[in-house]
């Protein structure tokens, strides 16, 4: 451990320096059992529903381990000087596997890394990712990621009254929780009589914009997002294609917890999507290639893909979200972040 770190005033009491106890830290020991039932329920939740669990999947991948944003790789010096990277997401290995497994639901648990240049009460270099990708398309979806939150909340509830009143949190607030939606373009109105009457049809929704809407709305979904500003594997909407069937999952205080989206199966369709996206420019512009995509561009050339969606659970806001914290850095077990590491 090195002894310059600094740690932000917030974050200090959690970080995992030297003097850390975990048998006398009453607040750490809280957040490593709401984690524990947080991830008891969730998986309580996808085994009932028929989910596969994948295990052993990769963190040393290709680009083909990114999503969105791929400025945020963290590289890896492979053999004889390749580059490769720590995943952002094993989205793109799983979608393959509904197309394989008799039930056509798949999960998995990856740790998601992302090289954020901040250490604030957002962000985080480290953390736990639940993914899920089914046969199905975004309303069945947002279904099961419903459920997933809201198992996951209700073994806490259930399991850690006492944890969670360290953290001045009422069980009984986590045992029943309801999802509202409002698509993208009706949030955009909405914000523009909130106070950002800057806010146009076309921008992303930042922290301020998702905190009011879960101010307004609690739990909630924004559905159907601009496609120039989604990943570019998001299915176009038949009747808008200027936007694309996807969905974020927004929590009070946590904001954006998770992302999901129906995915382009027809392989014409998606080659083209991939082509003309900011995201290869991006990544060419690193010195990635097309044909990095090749395996998974063959995939949907070579075999009858169906319909399929899936998610990414963010799970440490989910747990910011359960604790009812401002800070990020104050609900996980290991803080990792560009201020700390162990």
């Amino acid at each position: 451990m090195q002894d310059n770190l600094t740690l932000a005033p917030q974050a200090a009491a959690f970080a995992a320096t030297r003097n850390v106890n975990l048998s006398t830290d009453p607040k750490r020991m809280a957040i490593i059992k709401v984690w524990d039932a947080m991830f008891r329920g969730a998986r309580k939740y996808v085994e009932s529903e028929g989910f596969m669990a994948v295990h052993n999947m990769p963190h040393i991948v290709g680009v083909t381990g990114a999503c969105e944003n791929t400025d945020t790789l963290f590289t890896i010096d492979w053999y004889d000087g390749k580059k490769m990277f720590l995943p952002q997401s094993n989205q793109l290995y799983i979608e393959m596997l509904t197309q394989k497994v008799e039930s056509g639901r798949v999960y998995g648990e990856i740790q998601s890394f992302r090289k954020e240049m901040k250490a604030d009460s957002r962000r985080l270099a480290q953390f736990s990712l639940f993914e899920i990708e089914h046969i199905g398309d975004l309303d069945e979806l947002l279904g099961h990621l419903s459920g997933i939150v809201a198992s996951a909340s209700r073994q806490v509830a259930q399991d850690c009254e006492k944890e969670l009143a360290l953290f001045g949190r009422n069980a009984a607030d986590l045992s029943s929780l309801t999802f509202k939606r409002m698509t993208y373009t009706d949030a955009v109105e909405v914000l523009k009589g909130e106070g950002f009457p800057e806010l146009q049809w076309g921008d992303d929704l930042e922290a301020p914009h998702e905190g009011r809407l879960t101010e307004l709305m609690g739990p909630m979904f924004v559905t159907h997002y601009p496609a120039d500003i989604k990943f570019f594997n998001m299915r176009n909407n038949d009747e808008d294609p200027r936007v694309v069937n996807s969905s974020d999952l927004l929590l009070p205080l946590a904001g954006e917890s998770a992302g999901s989206a129906e995915r382009e199966f027809d392989a014409a369709k998606l080659r083209h999507k991939l082509e003309t996206s900011s995201m290869l420019e991006g990544l060419i512009r690193q010195g990635m290639k097309l044909s990095d995509f090749d395996w998974y561009l063959d995939f949907h050339k070579e075999n009858e893909v169906k319909l399929h969606s899936g998610a990414g659970v963010g799970m440490a806001r989910v747990a910011q979200f359960i604790l009812g914290q401002e800070d990020i850095r104050e609900c996980v077990p290991f803080l990792i972040n560009r201020d700390n590491v162990i």
